[in-house]
């Protein structure tokens, strides 16, 4: 069945508001985007905080956790210098790991929840974002799917590299998990340095999550209604 001419010109004027809309998307300010994410933080440390106490802790993980906190005490009382407590605590560090694993994997399905699931389905928006009036969509303007937001995650929020410290953790040794996590914890702290760098000074100020998932943060309810009106006329 042919369109109509009329059908034809509302379609190409639906055509030229979507151009118009992308073109008056206003780019979230990099002060916006830092209070988000930290809102974030807080959030979702209070929430996988508050789930994960319900998990018990065999005896072995509870006798860590107390060591852990003397060893703590020792340091702020003086009686250990700053060579041991950091030793300690790197040398406890995998013990805990080890038989706290149940805790961290909830914590990373949590995180999914949190940085994937839920701002899908919530125009790009986690708590942090909706409070700054902030969103995430698609550089294309199609649809934010799950997958970018799954991409975007994995770098951005550290779940990938949470992921690999409980599969390293399982497998390896102390020794090598220790060298192995500090290194996969590096390239996450470089990644999220070069992130900031380029969120900041960039033009289309895109971090490398955003450039992997081709996704960018721009403001809500900035499209001007005079602009949306030419259209119409």
């Amino acid at each position: 069945m042919k369109k109509s001419v009329y059908d034809k010109i509302k379609e190409e004027e639906k055509s030229e508001e979507k151009k118009v809309k992308k073109n008056t998307d206003i780019k979230a300010m990099f002060s916006q985007r830092l209070l988000a994410f930290l809102i974030d933080i807080i959030i979702l440390s209070f929430i996988t905080t508050l789930i994960t106490a319900f998990i018990p802790l065999n005896d072995t993980a509870s006798k860590l956790y107390e060591e852990q906190n003397q060893i703590l005490e020792n340091y702020v009382s003086g009686t250990s210098s700053m060579e041991d407590y950091v030793n300690q605590m790197v040398d406890i560090e995998y013990d805990i790991a080890k038989y706290t694993v149940v805790s961290s994997i909830v914590a990373v399905v949590i995180s999914l929840l949190y940085y994937v699931v839920y701002p899908c389905y919530n125009n790009g928006q986690t708590f942090g974002k909706k409070l700054m009036k902030i969103r995430i969509k698609k550089t294309n303007d199609k649809d934010l799917s799950m997958n970018d937001l799954l991409i975007r995650s994995m770098v951005n929020n550290s779940i990938l590299l949470n992921i690999i410290c409980i599969a390293l953790v399982l497998f390896l040794s102390k020794d090598l998990y220790l060298t192995t996590t500090s290194l996969f914890s590096g390239i996450q702290y470089l990644v999220m340095i070069i992130s900031v760098v380029m969120i900041a000074f960039s033009k289309n100020a895109q971090g490398l999550h955003d450039k992997l998932a081709k996704t960018e943060v721009v403001m809500v309810n900035t499209v001007k209604e005079d602009v949306l009106c030419t259209s119409e006329n």
